[in-house]
């Protein structure tokens, strides 16, 4: 995934010949095993508009996780500089120095701190940099958070006591997360492999016992059986993948 100037994420063009080239071989191999020929491969082609949109859905859900993970090392970056007795302005440098040495360059943290750093430098206020980051983030986390931070320096004092609890609620609640994407994840994998069982099963037919498959091809019966059995096919899969992405 990308970011663009205005904060959105696109898919790379890398991405892009990914999944078209992945929506070729998947639609050639539906044709091959389920009607015997991949001259009916074409007919799906077409498929790969809702196709892109769900690879789509899967690479921003996997960029959004590592922002959320990135987030809460930058949030107990500045929360720590905060508690040492830092300004505000000086906790968010101190905590670019800190992400820049464990996280990758190509951070989403590390652009949007770079970000209010050179802001910053313009004089521009630390409460407007982190409305702006906010805005472009478009995360749960990081919206408390920058509202919480914003709060906290309006109303002065010691900023490390007034954030203290909701620096620990929102690190339970990524925790949390976690916790639940390792459930889902390993009950993703199992769906998946359960996925891959009907197509092995006609593949392994196809390829050692060939004689009985030949009745389902270049046949009208073969041609509407096999269609109803892909029909299921698709739908258990799309239902399966409805039922994993609940939150």
């Amino acid at each position: 995934m990308k970011v663009t100037s205005e904060g959105h994420c696109r898919m790379t063009v890398i991405e892009y010949i990914k999944s078209i080239i992945l929506w070729i071989v998947i639609c050639t191999s539906i044709g091959w095993l389920f009607y015997g020929n991949i001259k009916y491969s074409i007919v799906g082609w077409p498929g790969y508009i809702i196709f892109r949109k769900e690879v789509y859905k899967i690479s921003y859900k996997k960029y959004n996780k590592q922002l959320r993970m990135d987030f809460k090392d930058t949030m107990l970056s500045i929360y720590s500089s905060l508690s040492a007795g830092a300004a505000l302005e000086e906790s968010i440098r101190r905590a670019l120095e800190d992400i820049e040495r464990s996280l990758k360059p190509n951070s989403r943290m590390i652009l949007e701190l770079n970000i209010i750093c050179h802001k910053m430098e313009r004089n521009i206020s630390v409460v407007q940099c982190l409305e702006e980051m906010s805005e472009r983030c478009q995360n749960a986390e990081i919206e408390n958070f920058v509202q919480i931070l914003i709060l906290a320096k309006k109303q002065g004092g010691n900023m490390a006591d007034l954030v203290r609890d909701s620096v620990d609620k929102i690190q339970r609640r990524i925790e949390t997360g976690y916790e639940i994407e390792g459930i889902i994840g390993a009950k993703r994998s199992e769906f998946f492999f359960m996925c891959v069982i009907p197509a092995g099963v006609i593949l392994y037919m196809r390829v050692f016992s060939s004689e009985f498959m030949e009745v389902l091809y270049g046949n009208l019966t073969g041609f509407l059986l096999m269609s109803v059995c892909l029909a299921i096919y698709g739908a258990a899969f799309a239902l399966g993948l409805k039922i994993l992405r609940l939150e």
